[in-house]
């Protein structure tokens, strides 16, 4: 082990220490300087390092492993949604509305109430909720419910403030601006809104300031850093949101690392979009800049659905339609075009790809981006990914391209997986195991807050593969718990391109650590039980010490 010019300001000693360094392996204890790793080893090694001010603290058998990444969440709207109120493990719909109930009764009448996470698929009236559901306990707030994907539903309050009746007419039926909203017999809105008529009603919401942004945001970083997590990606962006980003770091609200991702096709805003290339262009930059707290990283684009409402674009049809193969939101003729421009502006792009023909298309955009102009640096990926087909599968081992796969949400969307294309057809759902037997690289992430952003729900999901039925889907995808914690290290790291900084506790890179209250490695049973005791990004603690 070399000398160190300096002694470090950190020693820790007596632990468990996972580097996820194979050339490496494990250690008992580290040192650190100047926010970055100095040195890993033996404690008797490390501990001779030590100068007259070093911190010396001992680990009492502890587990250490590398910060976790979380490469596609959206710490801005989770922060958020902190403050709302949480749906996401109601069973019925009484359930939901004593939530909102609850929520009313402290709220000034005419104020918004604003929820998330209801699955109709999970409800035992199986059924989605109604604006009289919620009327009878909001007669006076407006109050709206963002199911956990693609659907809201609200109450008449908040219809007459959006200014919705029943002469109100559907979206234009178009690939930017497709949607509807649900009639009962006599024509009057049931307060049921889909895909992009759900602007309709999240429009008459009052917007957040940017300070409400800035809040949001550290809200966020302080429950990322209870679960372990030290960096995500963030995409779909927009110079609004951006500049709240900018502003959180200069005040030192903004703890976690971020990658930012501009908002590109397919969000169905219509003023915007005409409008994007040239957005891009005038920039007269290229993805990557910033530093190693916050980066201006790629551009994401959206261009198909989702499963569990039918409307990801798939080869088969859907269960019981036989004419319904989902959507597209960008045409595909024009999804690859773009793919390449943005290529060749110098870009790395995470597009959205739950159907197994959307990703067939993406994925091929990429391989003849990559072959025709060749930028290995850009770490294109596709997030969800939850088809690929066998030339799908081999274009992604070939040109790298990682499968970004949101392993929560078999847990808690898989029953909804299951409505959609059946039993058999959900087992293959985002097939971990094909992936990386097939050579490509497998990143762990949350889409929080589609679904939970507790990396350990996720490692957990991706061992188990069930639901939150008990539902194993796919026992021949599961993964082994070390393949479960590279997906949020090394692998999340090389999909967006810091794995040369981030990812492993190796000299050299930044000191971004986690201690915990068990070896996850020892005790696969319990990940989703993991709990961190303390969390280092930069050689600090943002969460708990020891």
């Amino acid at each position: 082990m070399p000398v160190l010019p300096q002694a470090p300001d950190l020693i820790l000693l007596g632990g468990r220490v996972h580097t996820l360094d194979p050339t490496i392996g494990g250690a008992s204890a580290l040192a650190v300087k100047d926010g970055r790793i100095a040195a890993v080893g033996a404690d008797e090694e490390i501990r001779s390092l030590a100068g007259a001010s070093t911190q010396i603290v001992a680990l009492d058998g502890a587990t250490v492993i590398p910060g976790l990444i979380d490469p596609h969440n959206h710490l801005l709207m989770t922060g958020a949604m902190l403050a709302e109120t949480s749906l996401y493990d109601c069973r019925s719909i009484p359930e939901i509305v004593e939530r909102v109930a609850e929520r009313v009764r402290r709220t000034p009448p005419g104020n918004w109430v604003v929820g998330r996470g209801w699955d109709e698929s999970l409800l035992a009236e199986r059924r989605h909720p109604t604006r009289h559901d919620l009327d009878a306990v909001a007669p006076d707030h407006p109050v709206v419910l963002h199911r956990v994907w693609n659907k809201l539903v609200c109450n008449s309050a908040a219809l007459r403030a959006a200014g919705i009746t029943a002469a109100t007419p559907d979206p234009p039926a178009d690939l930017l601006y497709g949607g509807s909203f649900d009639r009962d017999a006599s024509g009057e809105p049931t307060g049921l809104f889909r895909d992009r008529a759900k602007e309709l009603i999240a429009g008459a919401v009052p917007p957040p300031t940017e300070s409400d942004m800035v809040e949001a945001i550290a809200a966020a970083c302080a429950a990322y850093h209870a679960v372990g997590i030290t960096g995500i990606a963030e995409p779909g962006l927009y110079p609004e949101q951006i500049h709240a980003y900018g502003r959180a770091r200069r005040e030192e609200r903004l703890t976690v690392r971020a990658d930012l991702l501009l908002a590109g096709w397919g969000f169905g805003t219509p003023e915007i979009e005409p409008l994007l290339q040239d957005r891009f262009a005038g920039l007269g930059l290229e993805g990557g800049l910033g530093d190693d707290r916050l980066r201006l990283e790629g551009i994401k684009l959206m261009p198909d659905g989702g499963i569990s409402d039918r409307t990801a674009r798939m080869y088969d049809p859907y269960l019981d339609e036989p004419g319904n193969h989902g959507t597209w939101t960008v045409e595909p003729e024009r999804l690859v075009e773009l793919i390449r421009w943005v290529h060749d502006l110098g870009w790395p792009m995470d597009i959205h790809t739950c159907g197994d023909e959307a990703q067939a298309v993406v994925v091929r955009a990429y391989a003849d981006a990559q072959h025709a102009n060749p930028k290995p640096w850009l770490r294109h990926r596709v997030h969800h990914a939850y088809f690929p087909t066998p030339e799908t599968l081999r274009l992604m081992a070939e040109f790298r391209i990682p499968a970004l796969v949101s392993s929560p949400f078999l847990r808690n969307l898989g029953e909804g997986f299951v409505n959609s294309v059946g039993p058999e057809r959900a087992a293959r759902a985002m097939p971990m195991r094909t992936y990386l037997n097939a050579g490509v690289i497998v990143a762990g992430s949350s889409d929080s807050p589609i679904t939970d952003y507790n990396p350990w729900v996720g490692m957990a999901t991706a061992v188990e593969r069930r639901t939150v039925t008990g539902r194993l889907l796919g026992p021949d995808e599961v993964l082994t718990p070390m393949e479960a914690l590279r997906s949020y290290t090394t692998s999340a790291t090389f999909a967006t391109g810091r794995e040369t900084r981030q990812g492993m506790l190796t000299p050299g890179k930044l000191a971004d650590l986690v201690v915990l209250d068990r070896d996850p490695l020892a005790a696969p049973d319990e990940l989703a039980a993991v709990r961190p005791v303390a969390t280092m990004v930069g050689g600090a603690w943002v969460f708990g010490g020891v």
